[in-house]
C-alpha cells in the first residue's frame, strides 16, 4: 500500500520522521504553522542542528517531502503523526494546547474532504497517560469519523536521542506502539514493518494498550535520570572521603552486568528538551493519583542543585566573584547538538551573573542560541582559547571533543592564575595537578 503520510509539527521529532520517512520512498506532507521554519525548510536547511539531517533532507525536500503551513494539504493523508511540542505549565502539569489545536485542524480538513476512507491518527508527542485516547475521541467528534471503523489511533512513542536522531530512527532498539484497537496496530506495525524493510533490518515491536505506550517514554527518561542522578550522589559522597575519585568507584560498579556503564558518570547533571520535562511531568501526574513518588522526587531534587557545584568550586578559590572573569567552556545541553532548553549552562550562567561575574562563553554550535536569552550580558569567544584568554576560572560544562583536546600549558599560559572545574569530568586530574592547576572535579575529593 502507498501511504500518504502527515506529520503535524516539524520540530526535532518531526522533521526528523519526516525526512527519514521519505529517504525511504514514502511520501510525506509536513505541517507546521511557523512561516519562518517552514520557508528554512523548504529551502532545504533544517532550523536546528542534528547530525546529518542537512544532507539528507535537500534530497527529498520539493519532492518527496511537502512542507507547508496548510493544514488542507492533509486532506488526502491516510496516516497523520502529530509530534508537536508538549511543554509543561507554571505549576508543573503538561501544557496541551499545541496538541489539541493539531487535532482540531486536521479533524477540520478531514471532516471537509470528499474521501471517506480509514485514516490513522499517530502521536508521537509525549503525554501523560490517558491523553491519546482523549485526543482520538476529540478529532472522531470534529472530523465526524467513526472511531473503529473509519479512524485508528495509535501512541508511538520516539527514543531520539538529540545528535543521533536519524540514526536512532533507522535503527532503533524498540518500536513500541500504543493501540485503540487492532485494526489500528495492523495500520501502524505494516508501515513500520516495511519502513524497516526498505533498510533492510528488523526491529522488535511492541504492542501495548495506549495508556501503556505513553508510560513508556516517561518510565524510560525517569530511569536514565535516576542513573545520571545516582551517579552524582555517589560522586557527592566521593568528594567526602579521602583517597576516594568517583570515576573509580562507579567503574567498578558498571562492570557489574545487572547494572552496565550507561549513563552512569557524573557531572553538573542533565538537561535538554526530554529528562527535566518529562520526569516532572512523570511526579505531577502521579500526585493527580493520589500517589506520591518520592524516588523520582529525589531525582528531580538532585539534578537541580548539582549544577551549582560548579559555583562551590570557585568560591572555595575565590570568597568574591565580583569582577572576576569565568570562562564557561559549553552551552548545549550535550555534545553533537545546538539545544541549550534546560542546559546546565544556563544555570551556572546565570547564577555568575547574579554574583557579579564577568563571563565568557565558547560552544562549537549553540553560541546563537544562548545569545538569544543572554544578548549582550556575556563575551562571546569564537574559540576555547578566546575563552581562557585572562580568564580567572573556567568551567568545562558540555564534553565536546575539542574541549578534551585541551593541554594543561593551554590553560597555564592563557589564564591568569589557572583554576579548572572540569565538570564532566573530561581531563586526568594527575595531568593537572602535575602541572600545579587548580583543578576540581565532580566526585574527586581535594
Amino acid at each position: 500500500m502507498a501511504w500518504k503520510i502527515g506529520v503535524i509539527g516539524l520540530g526535532f521529532v518531526g522533521l526528523t520522521l519526516a525526512t527519514a520517512l521519505t529517504s525511504k520512498g514514502f511520501d510525506v506532507v509536513g505541517v507546521d504553522i511557523d512561516e519562518h521554519k517552514v520557508k528554512c525548510i523548504n529551502g532545504g536547511k533544517p532550523p536546528f542542528y542534528e547530525k546529518e539531517l542537512d544532507k539528507y533532507l535537500k534530497t527529498v525536500i520539493n519532492k518527496k517531502l511537502i512542507v507547508s503551513t496548510d493544514y488542507r494539504l492533509l486532506s488526502d493523508a491516510d496516516i497523520a503523526f502529530i509530534t508537536v511540542g508538549t511543554p509543561t505549565n507554571p505549576n508543573g502539569t503538561q501544557n496541551q494546547t499545541f496538541l489539541k489545536e493539531a487535532v482540531n485542524e486536521l479533524g477540520r480538513v478531514w471532516r471537509n474532504s470528499s474521501s471517506k476512507k480509514y485514516r490513522l491518527l499517530v502521536v508521537k508527542s509525549t503525554v501523560v497517560p490517558g491523553t491519546t485516547r482523549k485526543l482520538g475521541y476529540m478529532l472522531s467528534m470534529v472530523s465526524g469519523l467513526k472511531l473503529g471503523s473509519q479512524l485508528g489511533v495509535v501512541m508511538n512513542p520516539e527514543f531520539l536521542r538529540e545528535g543521533n536522531a536519524l540514526y536512532d530512527i533507522f535503527y532503533p532498539s524498540r518500536v513500541v506502539i500504543g493501540c485503540i484497537d487492532e485494526r489500528s496496530c495492523s495500520v501502524i506495525k505494516e508501515l513500520w514493518t516495511k519502513f524497516y524493510e526498505s533498510i533492510g533490518t528488523s526491529v522488535p515491536i511492541i504492542t501495548l494498550s495506549l495508556e501503556e505506550a505513553e508510560l513508556v517514554k516517561y518510565a524510560s527518561n525517569s530511569f536514565l535520570a535516576l542513573r545520571i542522578s545516582f551517579a552524582n550522589t555517589i560522586a557527592n559522597i566521593c568528594e567526602k572521603i579521602k583517597n576516594c575519585d568517583v570515576i573509580n568507584v562507579l567503574k567498578a560498579v558498571g562492570l557489574d552486568p545487572r547494572i552496565g556503564t550507561r549513563y552512569l558518570r557524573p557531572g553538573l547533571g542533565y538537561g535538554g528538551s526530554c529528562l527535566p520535562k518529562d520526569l516532572k511531568a512523570l511526579i505531577r501526574f502521579s500526585r493527580t493519583r493520589s500517589y506520591n513518588p518520592i524516588l523520582l522526587e529525589a531525582v528531580d531534587k538532585v539534578n537541580e542543585e548539582q549544577p551549582y557545584k560548579a559555583i562551590e568550586y570557585l568560591m572555595r578559590e575565590y570568597k568574591d566573584l565580583k569582577d572576576r572573569t569565568i570562562g564557561i567552556l559549553g552551552l548545549s545541553f550535550k555534545p553533537g547538538t545546538d539545544d541549550i532548553r534546560d542546559a546546565v549552562s544556563l544555570k551556572v550562567i546565570r547564577k555568575l551573573l547574579e554574583l557579579g561575574a564577568k563571563v565568557k562563553v565558547h560552544d562549537p554550535l549553540a553560541i546563537d542560541n544562548t545569545r538569544k536569552i543572554f544578548g549582550k550580558k556575556l563575551v562571546y569567544c569564537s574559540s576555547p582559547e578566546e575563552v581562557l584568554r585572562d580568564a580567572d576560572a573556567v568551567i568545562i560544562i558540555t564534553e565536546w571533543d575539542e574541549y578534551k583536546e585541551l593541554k594543561p600549558k593551554v590553560f597555564k599560559e592563557l589564564m591568569r592564575s589557572p583554576v579548572v572545574i572540569d565538570g564532566r569530568r573530561i581531563h586526568d586530574p594527575a595531568v593537572f595537578n602535575k602541572e600545579k592547576i587548580k583543578y576540581h572535579a565532580i566526585g574527586l575529593h581535594i
